[in-house]
């Protein structure tokens, strides 16, 4: 099956409570009873029986990018937060490339790839990823982020 923009996915934003702004997931315009990261979803994407979401804060000037994989259920199998402390971007040029990768611009001035997997495969945590790149402490992945981010004053620097 090919990749494909899905527009039939959008969120609502709901009241930050924390630090970082939450939404709700809707599917043609129902709730799905999902609450993610961000505020803005910038871009969703239809792999086999999964949906890549591409959601930002909304934060001027410290701006995130949460992209999350979810299975048919709903259910999150993937995520990666790709941002800093006083890091500025914007989400752009989403390009679906066959048969699993997707490309687009964000934070560092960067060409970001992500190359979606089948199964998911094994990982060291807290190694393998991108400068700016966060994912939760895990052993597995099913997508893997590349980018060469340059360096922003006042936010990340590569190592």
């Amino acid at each position: 099956m090919t990749m494909r923009v899905a527009n039939e996915l959008s969120v609502r934003a709901l009241r930050a409570d924390g630090d970082t702004p939450e939404c709700e997931l809707l599917h043609e315009g129902v709730v799905v009873g999902k609450r993610l990261p961000g505020a803005v979803l910038e871009a969703a994407v239809h792999w086999q029986d999964h949906y890549l979401l591409f959601i930002t804060d909304d934060v001027p000037y410290e701006e995130a990018l949460h992209i999350v994989l979810l299975d048919a259920q709903w259910r999150p199998v993937d995520c990666a937060t790709l941002g800093g402390p006083y890091t500025t971007g914007s989400f752009s040029a989403l390009s679906l490339l066959a048969p699993s990768t997707v490309r687009f611009r964000f934070i560092g001035d960067t060409d970001w790839e992500l190359e979606l997997l089948s199964a998911s495969v094994f990982r060291i945590p807290l190694l393998g990823d991108p400068v700016g790149v966060t994912r939760p402490f895990g052993f597995t992945r099913r997508f893997v982020l590349r980018g060469e981010p340059k360096p922003q004053s006042g936010g990340w620097s590569n190592r």
